[in-house]
């Protein structure tokens, strides 16, 4: 059973203390379904390649969204370095709201090259929900 209010009641309340929410999980346990329940959002797969070229400049990226906006950055890890993305988006961006979905596997994990100490939430998924 997927107790989609409480997690997104988890997500929105990491958003009121944090700018980055992490939101990790095994595959298959509903990241991504999760994300595009949330109300308001401007979602991004950063698996297909026209989008990762987007986030290329970070800056470009983000400078056009308005204040509030809140943005679904999914499979996240796909990116080359994307703690840089969201080290950005914490730091400069601050009036955004960013939920980066992703594996809990090691590989993906290992692209993170800050820990993002201070700047972000994690959430993880359990596959027994």
């Amino acid at each position: 059973m997927f107790l989609r209010p409480f997690w997104i009641n988890r997500i929105e309340s990491a958003w009121q203390k944090r700018p980055i929410v992490w939101l990790s999980g095994v595959r298959r346990v509903g990241k991504t379904t999760l994300a595009n329940l949330l109300p308001d959002i401007r979602y991004f797969n950063c698996d297909l390649p026209s989008e990762v070229r987007s986030m290329a400049d970070p800056e470009l990226f983000l400078d056009k969204f308005p204040k509030g906006t809140r943005i679904i950055l999914d499979e996240i890890h796909r990116l080359d370095d994307p703690s840089r993305l969201l080290k950005i988006a914490a730091d400069a961006y601050p009036h955004l709201r960013v939920l980066a979905t992703g594996s809990s596997t090691l590989a993906a994990t290992n692209k993170f090259r800050d820990s993002l100490t201070g700047r972000k939430l994690s959430i993880h998924l359990e596959d027994n929900i």
